[in-house]
């Protein structure tokens, strides 16, 4: 293996990325070992892409063989890696717990509800994260647990309040968003935050 890697050099889903500077052979097992380093360091917090597979086999002959008796049988499995090459990407805004300030658009409300954008501190993150403890963001709420009345006369709750941090254009920060959240997000033109959403009631 000669030169550098010319394809998945760039970053292509998340802002993080761990690129090789060596060029080596890669184990399935070793792979899986940097994933689950990287899911404990952040706390499940965020979203991590492989961008290596590991497609060629390492044959290896049984004991006492001949020679000349073929390859062998495939022992394990590697990928080969150049420099350059993107091995994991990674991306979530890194907040866990926000504290709402006020409701833009309706500073006389006192409460806010499903699909009203709020000005949030966050007040818990995860570590090695873009958001940081204390910074003042926007969100938009996405549960909560009064009971929201529906024009069909249908009453929802869930078991939490839950919030996303969002840009100025109303995109979220984050790639993931965990648990069910209402369809009424539709109505307020968060299509991104539905279509990351595991599930709409």
């Amino acid at each position: 293996m000669k030169g550098i890697s010319y394809r998945g050099n760039a970053i292509c889903f998340g802002k993080y990325a761990l690129q090789a500077l060596e060029r080596a052979w890669i184990t399935s097992r070793k792979i899986e070992a940097g994933r689950r380093a990287m899911t404990r360091n952040a706390r499940r917090g965020g979203k991590i892409w492989v961008r290596i597979f590991p497609d060629k086999p390492v044959t290896v002959w049984p004991v006492e063989t001949r020679m000349g008796s073929g390859e062998g049988s495939p022992e394990y499995w590697v990928a080969f890696v150049k420099p350059g090459r993107i091995l994991y990407q990674m991306d979530n805004s890194g907040a866990r717990e926000l504290m709402c300030i006020p409701i833009i658009g309706a500073s006389n409300h006192l409460y806010a509800h499903i699909g009203d954008v709020i000005l949030v501190v966050i007040e818990d993150d995860v570590p090695n994260m873009p958001l940081e403890r204390s910074e003042v963001v926007r969100a938009v709420i996405l549960r909560t647990c009064k009971e929201h009345k529906r024009d069909n006369i249908m009453i929802i709750r869930y078991d939490d309040n839950v919030a996303v941090v969002i840009d100025q254009e109303g995109n979220p920060k984050g790639t993931r968003v965990f648990g069910a959240i209402a369809r009424e997000l539709r109505q307020f033109n968060f299509t991104k935050i539905i279509s990351l959403a595991p599930e709409v009631l």
